[in-house]
């Protein structure tokens, strides 16, 4: 396959339905097969299903993304759904379940015995061994369930608010960012809630009625639309976990992850929220403090944090800003990422879907491995938040992985003067590299069931795990400069970040828990009549003191609903594991011993192990929660 990706709608039916045309043909071949059953006649057969399949989810998985043409984002969509309708009857094909139980799977090597114990698994979970009138009511289920879903997704990649304010409202703001605020021929100032207009907003903006404002826009986007589809998910979702023999789709979703049930999601928010409840009620008390009053609202919090650390520790995050130009926290990323794990990043020309993406061809230790590109930047009709996507999956001996980080950061070329950045932001931006180096040097894997980690609670554990490396000194002298004077960031100031950066921490585990929770209790139960906007609420108020503004429904843009489901938890479980592995880190970040362990024991084998003996392998130990609890611990 060609990794020109701007072609019409057309080509890219064409090419995706020709993949699909292809695990057709190699389904057939497994039905015709005869005993006695072989990785020859079977297995291999079906990891080229695989790779067919997992080209087609790659591309129009991320074209429907990102591509600016509204016609190659449907096709795109409707070829996902196309694809979905294969995956599910493949799920249900009997004469492959029993061609994959007939292999003789002791003599078969490790890796491809994993690979028939999770097919097996899978076929299960997509009703094998239902009746078929049954069969066709998951397939159809799935059906409408993916319609629906894309649909939701759809509205909250297309909806974008803003809040028309007076210029004396963007007191307390950088200068960079009024600069690029003009008021328009009403004396307007607009502010949207992109990224790059949201989070310095809510962080500086001394004028609490217009941060309130901004809340409450971005709490209402794809409102009333998503409301009703996520009732129909929901339904949807139930149904099909009925049919497949679970008591709600919070238990199916769970049942193959690391925690394997709604029950044991449930004890690690409460024992998460246990280890943090004592420095979130800490800086509750701060927050009032600063404020003078209750309640703290949603729209409060950010901005109380900052002045807090900015009392307590001498820290604006404002100081920070002149540091973190674009361009030089992409290539800081770039050269730290080539350090630490032996990767070189070099710069090729490719027309893909717009041309603000940037390309980089990847060697690891010197042997060529595939792509990366960077579509850094908002624009309509783009996915919203930030993530990791594929656009080649790689496969040993078949292609090179070409991975695709996918953001909303300020864009250098759309704005008067630099692209400044929040500190925050640089570090969502290393969380997400995190994936794209997951996704490279695990892109010699042969199968494709096994290309990436079977469990995905734990998929967020290597990318939280390379956050840490953006509060160290070391690493930050190295590119933060200053964008005027050029002078290196001072120690000083980055002292000051590291002793104000676990204020809040808290406070932002307390709401990830919510979340959760949230994510959970949408999914753990009957959804007929269940008020969703209600159970956001709920949750709200038994989480925190800090409120929700009313007539908000932050369920409708609430992404992860939708790829994520039950599962949010993964961010907090994920963390766990994240930083039971730093301490592995003795002699400093900069272990480049340490880290090529991690790379080849923990990235590299991508899901040929489960999650937790990949990070046995690394630690020498299972992994624990002290590590979580002691950083959470109040500080004294």
């Amino acid at each position: 396959m060609t990794i020109t990706t701007n072609a019409q709608a057309s080509a890219l039916r064409e090419r995706n339905r020709a993949h699909l045309a292809s695990a057709e043909a190699h389904l057939s071949r497994i039905g015709n097969a005869k005993a006695p059953f072989t990785e020859t006649n079977v297995l291999r057969p079906f990891n080229e299903i695989g790779i067919a399949l997992a080209n087609v989810a790659s591309e129009c998985g991320l074209m429907a993304e990102v591509h600016p043409d509204p016609e190659v984002r449907a096709a795109a969509d409707t070829i996902i759904q196309e694809l979905s309708a294969f995956a599910t009857r493949l799920g249900q094909d009997r004469p492959l379940y029993e061609a994959l139980g007939g292999l003789d799977v002791p003599a078969l090597e490790p890796v491809a015995r994993r690979v028939v114990e999770l097919a097996r698994r899978d076929m299960r979970r997509a009703g094998i061994e239902l009746a078929p009138a049954d069969q066709e009511r998951v397939r159809t289920g799935r059906a409408e369930l993916v319609k629906v879903e894309q649909e939701f997704a759809k509205n909250i990649r297309e909806d974008v608010q803003e809040v028309a304010l007076d210029p004396a409202q963007l007191d307390g703001m950088p200068p960079d960012y009024i600069a690029a605020h003009p008021a328009d021929a009403q004396g307007k100032v607009h502010v949207t809630t992109n990224y790059p207009d949201l989070i310095p907003f809510m962080s500086y903006a001394t004028d609490e009625a217009a941060r309130r404002a901004l809340t409450i826009v971005n709490g209402t986007r794809a409102v009333p639309a998503n409301i009703a589809l996520l009732e129909q998910m929901l339904a949807k979702r139930a149904e099909l976990a009925s049919l497949l023999g679970h008591a709600n789709w919070a238990d199916y979703a769970a049942e193959d992850k690391m925690t394997g049930s709604a029950a044991a999601i449930r004890e690690f928010i409460d024992r998460a929220l246990a280890a943090c409840r004592d420095s979130a009620a800490a800086e509750y008390a701060d927050l009032v403090a600063e404020k003078g009053s209750e309640p703290i609202g949603t729209w409060d919090t950010q901005f109380l944090l900052e002045r807090v650390k900015a009392r307590k520790y001498s820290y604006d995050g404002r100081e920070l800003r002149p540091y973190f130009e674009y361009r030089a926290v992409r290539q800081a990323i770039l050269d730290l990422s080539g350090e630490l794990f032996g990767l070189s990043f070099e710069p090729v020309e490719l027309e893909l879907w717009h041309p603000s993406v940037e390309t980089f061809a990847v060697s690891v230790d010197g042997r060529a491995m595939g792509h990366i590109s960077l579509d850094m930047h908002p624009r309509d009709g783009k996915f919203k938040h930030a993530a990791c996507f594929t656009l080649v999956p790689g496969f040993k001996g078949r292609a090179k992985p070409h991975g695709v980080l996918v953001c909303n950061f300020p864009d250098p070329n759309a704005q008067q003067g630099p692209a400044l950045m929040q500190h925050s932001e640089v570090v969502t931006y290393f969380h997400e590299f995190g994936h794209l180096v997951h996704g490279i040097v695990s892109g010699e894997i042969e199968w494709a069931r096994v290309r990436r980690p079977a469990e995905w609670d734990f998929i967020e554990a290597p990318s939280q795990f390379l956050e840490e490396w953006i509060f160290d000194y070391d690493v930050l002298r190295r590119f933060a400069k200053h964008v005027e004077t050029g002078a290196v960031i001072p120690e000083s100031l980055v002292r000051k970040l590291r002793d104000a950066r676990d204020f809040g921490r808290g406070t932002h585990v307390q709401r990830q828990l919510m979340l959760s929770a949230i994510a959970l209790r949408l999914h753990d139960r009957d959804p007929k009549g269940v008020d969703t906007t209600k159970v956001v609420f709920d949750a709200s108020r038994e989480f925190s003191k800090i409120v929700m503004p009313e007539g908000t429904a932050m369920q409708a843009s609430f992404g992860h609903l939708e790829g994520y489901t039950a599962l949010y938890y993964t961010y907090m479980w994920s963390l766990v594991i994240a930083k039971d592995m730093h301490g592995a880190f003795t002699n400093g970040l900069m272990d480049l011993q340490q880290a090529r362990r991690y790379r080849d024991l923990v990235l590299a084998p991508g899901g040929t192990k489960p999650a937790g003996e990949l990070v046995q392998d690394f630690l020498g130990r299972p992994y624990g929660f002290d590590a979580f609890k002691e950083w959470l611990a109040p500080r004294g």
